[in-house]
């Protein structure tokens, strides 16, 4: 009838299947027993002269525990190890084992991921109202947060050198298994704005979506507290919007704490006809 018999199983004509009888005895595809069989862990127990393929029913017990460690994710390759060369309970103790501590690691990367994906829409989310805001300063808290800061290369600030620094801060989040997802943007020394050197000390900045360290980045802490702030279309380096803000505290009576942030909500993907530059906010933190 045949040739290529499979170990330790009965080959009486009683106990042969179909392969696609045998697929469907576990719910999965015939073409899944097709990759079993080339990966090496279960052939068929017999290849008829004509090429079709045929399993004994003594296999069931093999294909059942290779779907089930299939289904919990353990590889092909270490189902076949155990399958030939460590057949008992507690290698397929051990293997479970691992693939909970992997499952559970997954779980909490996901978890991460999921409060970066919803930092992202809230930063989305409020963008149309904060435009009807543009130019128009006011007085909002906001919580303490953290910063990768990568200082500007040089005082002559071009979209270009802007992108080249911030990526470098970009990079450094996403090595730490991290996603820029609580915004970007500039920080600028508040001393330096009105001297001839307005951007010394300035740099790109990437907030920390959760407080974890950065390896090999400069962290910077941007405190709790009221801010005055600003929405307004500007590079991050034209600092008119700035001097705007910190002029208009000065008329009110609040005094300057810190630098100068400018947090970029809507960047060149989103530039316009009407906007040709970024969408940002300028916070400043007030002396309490």
């Amino acid at each position: 009838m045949g040739t290529y018999k499979g170990t330790h199983v009965s080959t009486r004509d009683e106990d042969l299947v179909k392969i696609s009888d045998m697929a469907a005895m576990v719910g999965v595809s015939r073409q899944t027993l097709i990759l079993y069989d080339k990966n090496g862990l279960l052939h068929p127990a017999l290849v008829s002269d004509a090429g079709y393929r045929y399993y004994s029913l003594d296999q069931l017990p093999y294909l059942r525990l290779i779907c089930l460690l299939k289904s919990m994710g353990v590889s092909l390759a270490e189902i076949r190890d155990f399958l030939q060369n460590h057949r008992d309970a507690q290698t397929v103790s051990a293997m479970l084992g691992e693939r909970s501590v992997a499952i559970r690691r997954e779980i909490a990367r996901l978890q991460l991921q999921a409060e970066e994906i919803d930092q992202l829409s809230e930063l989305f989310s409020h963008v149309e109202a904060n435009q009807l805001a543009c130019d128009l300063p006011q007085v909002r808290w906001f919580d303490a947060r953290k910063a990768i800061y990568v200082p500007f290369p040089t005082s002559q600030m071009t979209k270009q050198r802007l992108h080249t620094t911030l990526m470098t801060a970009w990079g450094q989040l996403l090595d730490a298994g991290m996603i820029p997802s609580r915004g970007f943007g500039s920080i600028v020394r508040a001393a330096a704005i009105n001297t001839s050197e307005p951007l010394a000390g300035a740099g790109s900045i990437v907030i920390l979506p959760h407080d974890r360290d950065v390896p090999g980045a400069t962290v910077i802490d941007l405190p709790a507290g009221i801010y005055a702030c600003m929405y307004h279309y500007a590079m991050p380096y034209d600092l008119e919007a700035d001097r705007r803000l910190l002029a208009w505290m000065g008329e009110r009576g609040l005094q300057p704490e810190g630098d100068v942030i400018d947090r970029c909500l809507l960047d060149s993907v989103f530039h316009t006809p009407e906007h040709a530059a970024d969408f940002s906010c300028v916070e400043i933190r007030v002396r309490a």
